[in-house]
C-alpha cells in the first residue's frame, strides 16, 4: 500500500478515555511528518479546540473540524467552509431547550453551551446515579467529561448571548444521559433536509449543513494535495467517521469501534486506551521507510 495521506479522528480513536492524547501518539504523528506523510485530524470538535491538543507541535497536522464543516491546512489557512445560518441555529436549540436536552453551538473559534445546559447535565446524572451509581460514573465521563474538556469552551447565560456572538454555525449538538431523549429528537431532525444528522457515540446526536461531512472535507483535502483517494489511510470508531472511511483506500477500526465501523474496515487494530492508531502509524513508516 503506498500512504499518502494519514487521517485519524480525536475522541475514541487517537484520544484516550481521559480525552488526552498520549506522547507517544504525538511522537508518532510527528514521526509521519518529518517523513512528508502529511496527517489530517478529522473530528467532531471545534478548530480551536483542536489546536490547543497540537500546541507543542511545530507543524500542525491539517484539520478536519466540526464534521467536516470547515477544512484548514497546516498554516492555520481555511480551505473550505460550510455553516448553518443563524436563524435556523435559533430554530433548532429553541426546540432542544423546550425538549429539555443540553445542547452545545460550535464555530471555529468556540464551542458554546449554556449554564441552564450544564445545570441540566448535572442533575441527569444524579438522577440516574440514584438508582444506577456505577452508570453515574460511565456517564460523568462520557456525558460531562467530553463536554467540559473542550478547550475553547465558552459558558453563556442564553440563546441570545449565542446567537450574539456567532455568524452561524459549524455544528450544534445535543448531549444526554437519557437515550430516549437522544433517539427522538434525532428522528426529528432527520426529517429536516437542510440538515445532516448523525451520531458520534451513544449518548449525543450532532447536526451540521446538509453539505458537510468528514468524507466531503476529505476530498477536498486530497484534491488540494493532488492525492488519489485510494492513497488514504482513515482511522475511526463512530458513526460521524462512516463517510470518510468508506472513501479511503485502506479503512481502519479501533477495537472500541461500533459495530458498523468494524464490517466496513479492512484492518481492526487495538483500543484507543492502547494507543491502537501509534501502533498502527509506526508500521505503516516502518513499511515506507524499507522501500
Amino acid at each position: 500500500m503506498n500512504m499518502k495521506l494519514f487521517v485519524s479522528d480525536l475522541d475514541g480513536t487517537l484520544l484516550n478515555s481521559d480525552h488526552e492524547l498520549p506522547e507517544h501518539s504525538k511522537d508518532t504523528l510527528k514521526r509521519a511528518m518529518a517523513m512528508n506523510i502529511p496527517v489530517c485530524i478529522a473530528t467532531g470538535r471545534s478548530y480551536r479546540d483542536i489546536l490547543q491538543i497540537f500546541s507543542d507541535f511545530e507543524e500542525k497536522p491539517y484539520i478536519i473540524s466540526s464534521n467536516g464543516a470547515s477544512l484548514y491546512d497546516t498554516n492555520g489557512d481555511k480551505l473550505h467552509g460550510v455553516s448553518i445560518p443563524n436563524e435556523q441555529v435559533k430554530e433548532v436549540i429553541t426546540y432542544l431547550k423546550a425538549h429539555k436536552l443540553q445542547f452545545e453551538v460550535s464555530d471555529d473559534e468556540h464551542t458554546y453551551v449554556t449554564e441552564w445546559g450544564i445545570d441540566l447535565l448535572k442533575k441527569e446524572l444524579e438522577d440516574v446515579g440514584a438508582t444506577d451509581q456505577t452508570k453515574k460514573e460511565e456517564l460523568k465521563n462520557d456525558v460531562l467529561g467530553i463536554v467540559m474538556s473542550q478547550g475553547n469552551l465558552k459558558i453563556v447565560s442564553s440563546i441570545e448571548e449565542i446567537l450574539e456572538r456567532i455568524s452561524g454555525a459549524n455544528s450544534i449538538s445535543s448531549i444526554s444521559a437519557y437515550l430516549n431523549k437522544i433517539h427522538k429528537a434525532m428522528a426529528y431532525f432527520t426529517m429536516d433536509k437542510r440538515i445532516r444528522t448523525f451520531s458520534s457515540w451513544k449518548y449525543n446526536f450532532e447536526m451540521t449543513n446538509r453539505a458537510t461531512s468528514k468524507g466531503i472535507a476529505l476530498k477536498v483535502l486530497c484534491k488540494k494535495l493532488n492525492v488519489d483517494l485510494e492513497d488514504v489511510v482513515s482511522v475511526g470508531d463512530n458513526y460521524n467517521d462512516l463517510s470518510m472511511l468508506k472513501i479511503s483506500g485502506y479503512k481502519v477500526a479501533m477495537e472500541n469501534a461500533v459495530p458498523n465501523v468494524k464490517s466496513l474496515a479492512d484492518k481492526v487494530i487495538k483500543s484507543n486506551d492502547e494507543q491502537g492508531v501509534a501502533e498502527l502509524l509506526n508500521s505503516l513508516l516502518d513499511d515506507l521507510e524499507r522501500q
